[in-house]
């Protein structure tokens, strides 16, 4: 996969290179105030492939705009001809532009929720050229709920338990996610913008691909116009500006908020940047690509030997103030280590031992963030969960908890390099439970002693383990009892996919308090990721301590859980000198 992401920047490059001496120049427009009731127009799109596609518009008036909530004139339109007789419009349709008498007039942008999809609202063209490449730092969010035929975002590269985990957790939080195939068998070419053809505002390219698919209203040299409404109406953006393979229009004539007629699309090439998310359109150039962060993988299955690497770029806006709130890579990072983790050995053991390291550099310190943790399991994972194996539950929830982490950091700017994971994982429960503990009859206070654990292995042998403590030097003298507790096994984490959709949902309930400082410094937000790698071992409570006690032994191969008491006496320390 990296010699595609390779070719793919080459490709773009190139496109770059050639852009000004190819580029279309944009065609001419037609004012709103010359359009008319009755007027017989052509709209534009991909129906299939990368192919664009004519059908039949009829205007059927012009509604005016609430200047009141910042929301401008639309036409209102009637689309037939045997691409969309029998589907109707929908999601991916949005931008689809409509030439009266040879001009553009606008751009396919919103549903009535008619039965069938026939009749839409289309945005004129003034309206979308209105908003330049160039944005400004911010754009005032779009009042109340909108009817825009809002761009769902399509993810490829899941397999499909864990994609239709992700659409379900989606659905239920109100955000659309498709899922899709990742590309065509047969590699479809790098497609330049022009009117009608099919696009994709990006997050992500690679493995896992992530964007939203439309379609490109308007061309002028290197400058695109898409969609006709906003994709997240965040103003100033650093998005992929991508070309999209369109598989089959999925016929839904019911137009209510719980589905309707969509593009299945695969995520194409990278062309360039979309740098302004506006309330009309989305804008950018052909030419150079966005900054992106790169995200690897390394699973390995430790039984077969077999290794796997998954890789993807994520968009970097960090630059751009980051106006989603969150950054794309809390969202695009957690799938892609669960893709990682689930498919890598090709089924579902219940019983699994595995570890997760991750490592996160950034620009700003020379030592990358870091933690490991270690997971066992002993159940299946639950059939809705999406993942194959809790392994891989519980890798994603670590690494999204560290990139929250990370977006709460309010410090300054922090520019994250590269993502790294590494999965191991080998079948089988490594588990073994405490079966007593021994320790010297006296103890003093502040004296070294040694504890034997014996142990028993489930549906295995027993076996015995040294460790070496320190009593507290604040244990008063008499007899007293120690409890020693072991970690059980990993539970399910049923909000898993709830939790990944929360970053891209406004107002999830996972983001930050507007309140939360956050970590104060960078080594404290080091400190904060470090404190996920979690002690799993066996803990000792002493009289009048609290918890679970502190840390006395962890095995490298066992998980220990279970509980076990043993007494002493403590004695008085000789006084010094006698």
């Amino acid at each position: 996969m990296r010699a595609r992401l390779i070719v793919a920047g080459l490709v773009s490059a190139l496109i770059a290179g050639a852009a000004p001496g190819v580029a279309r120049a944009g065609d001419p427009i037609l004012p709103l105030s010359e359009l008319k009731a009755g007027m017989k127009c052509t709209g534009y799109t991909v129906i299939r492939g990368t192919d664009v596609t004519s059908f039949d518009v009829e205007i059927l008036d012009v509604v005016s705009g609430d200047q009141s909530a910042n929301d401008g004139p639309r036409i209102l339109v009637r689309v037939s001809g045997e691409a969309v007789d029998a589907t109707g419009v929908g999601p991916g349709f949005s931008g689809s532009p409509i030439y009266c008498n040879g001009r553009n007039a606008g751009a396919i942008s919103e549903s009535i929720g008619e039965y069938g999809g026939k009749v839409a609202l289309a945005t004129p063209i003034e309206e979308i050229l209105g908003n330049p490449p160039d944005a400004p730092g911010s754009v005032r969010p779009s009042p109340g709920p909108s009817r825009q035929l809002a761009s769902p975002l399509t993810v490829a590269g899941l397999s499909a338990p864990l994609a239709r985990a992700l659409t379900q957790a989606a659905a239920k939080a109100g955000r659309p996610v498709l899922a899709a195939p990742a590309q065509p068998l047969t590699p479809f070419p790098v497609t330049a913008p022009k009117p009608g053809s099919a696009m994709s505002a990006g997050y992500s390219t690679g493995d896992i691909s992530v964007g939203a698919i439309g379609t490109v209203a308007y061309v002028d040299g290197v400058r695109v116009w898409g969609f006709g409404h906003p994709f997240e109406n965040g103003g100033r953006r650093s998005l992929l500006l991508q070309d999209a393979y369109v598989y089959r229009v999925i016929n839904n004539p019911n137009t209510a908020a719980d589905g309707s007629t969509y593009k299945l699309a695969a995520i194409g090439h990278p062309l360039g940047t979309l740098s302004n998310d506006a309330e009309s359109a989305v804008v950018g150039r052909t030419g150079a690509l966005p900054p992106t962060v790169p995200v690897r993988v390394f699973s390995s299955d430790l039984d077969t030997g077999q290794k796997r690497t998954l890789t993807t770029r994520v968009v970097d806006e960090t630059d751009v103030g980051t106006p989603a709130g969150t950054s794309a890579l809390g969202f695009v990072a957690p799938l892609a280590v669960a893709q990682g983790a689930s498919a890598i050995l090709r089924s579902g053991p219940a019983k699994l031992t595995g570890t997760m390291c991750l490592r996160i550099a950034l620009r700003e310190r020379r030592t990358p963030l870091r933690f490991c943790n270690r997971y066992v399991s002993a159940v299946p994972a639950p059939a809705d969960s999406g993942v194959t194996n809790l392994v891989a539950a519980g890798a994603a929830s670590d690494a999204l908890l560290a990139l929250s982490v990370l977006d709460d950091y309010k410090r300054g700017d922090l520019h994250v390099t590269e993502l790294a994971a590494r999965v191991k994982l080998r079948r089988g429960l490594n588990q073994a439970f405490l079966r007593s503990v021994s320790l010297p009859g006296r103890v003093r206070p502040g004296e070294r002693v040694r504890a034997r654990l014996r142990l028993q292995i489930v549906r295995g042998r027993r076996l015995t383990r040294s460790v070496v403590l320190r009593i507290p030097r604040s244990l008063k003298p008499g007899r007293r009892k120690l409890v020693f507790t072991g970690t059980d096994v990993d539970s399910p984490d049923s909000d898993l996919f709830a939790s990944i959709v929360s970053t891209i949902t406004i107002g999830g309930s996972d983001a930050p308090s507007p309140g939360d400082p956050g970590p104060r410094s960078i080594e404290e937000l080091a400190a904060r990721i470090k404190s996920i790698a979690r002690f799993d071992g066996v803990s000792v409570r002493f009289p009048g301590g609290h918890g679970l006690g502190v840390p006395a032994y962890r095995d490298a191969q066992l998980r220990i859980s279970g509980r076990a008491r043993a007494s002493v006496r403590v004695v008085r320390r000789p006084r010094r000198g006698r």
